[in-house]
C-alpha cells in the first residue's frame, strides 16, 4: 500500500471514529430534546463540511493523477511513434541494400553467362584462346 492512500485511510478512520465519538457523546449527555437537535445539527454540517472538503481534496488529487496519466501516455506514444519510424527507415535502408546487392550479382551473373555464351558460339574457350573441337 502506498503512503499516500495509508495517510487518506488513516484519516478517513480518524474522522470515522470521531464521529462516532461525537454522536455516542451526543445520545449519552443529558441534555434536553431541543439541545440534542441542536448539537446534533451542529455536528452534522460540520460533518458534511469535512466530507465535501474531502470530497474536493480527492476530486483534486484524481485530476492531478489523471493529468499525470495522460502526460505520460503521450510521452510514450511519441516515443513509440519514433522507434517505429526508425524501425521503418532502417528496415528501408536494408532492403535497399539487399536490393543493390543482388541486382549486382545478377547482372555479374548475366554477364558471365553472355561470356560464356559468346565463347561457345565463336567455338574458343577464353580461358586457353584455343579452338573447340
Amino acid at each position: 500500500m502506498s503512503n499516500e492512500s495509508k495517510g487518506t485511510g488513516l484519516l478517513l478512520g480518524t474522522l470515522v471514529g470521531a464521529g462516532v465519538g461525537a454522536l455516542t457523546a451526543l445520545l449519552l449527555a443529558p441534555k434536553s430534546g431541543r439541545e440534542f437537535r441542536d448539537d446534533l445539527s451542529i455536528k452534522c454540517s460540520e460533518w458534511m463540511a469535512k466530507g465535501q472538503e474531502m470530497a474536493s481534496e480527492a476530486k483534486t488529487k484524481v485530476a492531478d493523477v489523471a493529468t499525470r496519466v495522460n502526460e505520460q501516455t503521450s510521452t510514450l506514444v511519441d516515443r513509440s511513434k519514433e522507434m517505429v519510424s526508425n524501425a521503418a527507415s532502417a528496415s528501408k535502408d536494408m532492403l535497399s541494400s539487399a536490393e543493390t546487392s543482388a541486382q549486382n550479382k545478377l547482372d555479374d551473373v548475366k554477364d558471365m553467362n553472355d561470356q560464356r555464351t559468346n565463347q561457345l558460339v565463336n567455338g574458343t574457350d577464353h580461358n586457353s584462346n584455343k579452338p573447340m573441337n
